[in-house]
């Protein structure tokens, strides 16, 4: 995958694991977010991985209205 996408695309559990209601919602995700080069910096998902090297709670969508820290605390709480 370029670099310029994101590269956690392929194993980001919030695709891999059906939790969207339908396929719909997980492609307009992808297509503002992951696809789009450099946009992946701004997921909230690839920023809180990113601090933390830890994986992102499933809840945490790429547009959360959750700023970075309280999302690390999240993290850092498990």
């Amino acid at each position: 995958m370029e670099n310029n996408v994101c590269a956690s695309l392929e194993r980001c559990p919030i695709f891999q694991k059906g939790i969207f209601v339908n396929d719909y919602t997980g492609v307009a995700y992808k297509n503002m977010y992951c696809l789009v080069p450099g946009k992946f910096q701004e997921c909230k998902r690839y920023q809180a991985a990113k601090a933390t090297g830890k994986p992102v709670p499933e809840s945490i969508m790429p547009n959360s209205k959750k700023s970075l820290e309280e999302i690390i605390k999240i993290i850092n709480s498990k």
